[in-house]
């Protein structure tokens, strides 16, 4: 992986267009089918937090706000592949990671799509998060992966199976079945 010679905007188009843009574009179809006390659970990383840390405080600020909107993230995603294309990005204060990048959206957009089932759909009672398996032994990690497949599944499972009475957590961000500070 870190020996990947695909040209960085390359690597960062084929991996927005993943993570962040194939997540957005599931829910988007799949959001509106949750029945009342579902449970979504979106699989981001601990590097979404390391990767806002290399953001410029303008970008932190932005991924950070109660306010954004899908629209204004879309954007900012969109402006990071283009920033790549431009050898610009890290001028702009993007950090130098495409999957963490990718990420920081994955994160963010499953807070504000939890913002907006409590505006739409609030007596429904849908539980939606982002959480962080862990580092895992698979094809993508490698065999050194400090966890198991069933270990890393343990938060994403987890979440799925809150109780129907339970509040929370929701839009939030979670590893090793704790929220965590975004």
């Amino acid at each position: 992986k870190v020996h990947d010679t695909t040209p960085f905007a390359v690597q960062a188009e084929v991996t927005l267009k993943t993570n962040f843009f194939g997540t957005r574009n599931v829910c988007t179809e799949l959001l509106p089918l949750v029945k009342p006390y579902g449970k979504v659970v979106n699989v981001s990383s601990m590097v979404s937090s390391s990767a806002l840390g290399g953001c410029s405080r303008e970008l932190q600020q932005k991924f950070r706000s109660d306010t954004i909107t899908e629209d204004e993230l879309v954007e900012l995603m969109t402006k990071f592949v283009e920033d790549t294309k431009k050898s610009v990005h890290e001028k702009e204060g993007w950090p130098n990671t495409a999957y963490g990048v990718s990420k920081i959206g994955v994160t963010v957009l499953s807070r504000i799509q939890a913002r907006m089932l409590n505006e739409k759909r609030k007596g429904d009672h849908i539980l939606l998060n982002a959480c962080c398996p862990g580092w895992v032994r698979t094809d993508m990690a490698g065999p050194k992966a400090t966890k198991s497949p069933d270990e890393g599944a343990e938060t994403p499972v987890y979440l799925a199976l809150l109780p129907s009475d339970a509040d929370g957590p929701h839009g939030q961000f979670l590893s090793n079945k704790t929220v965590r500070t975004w």
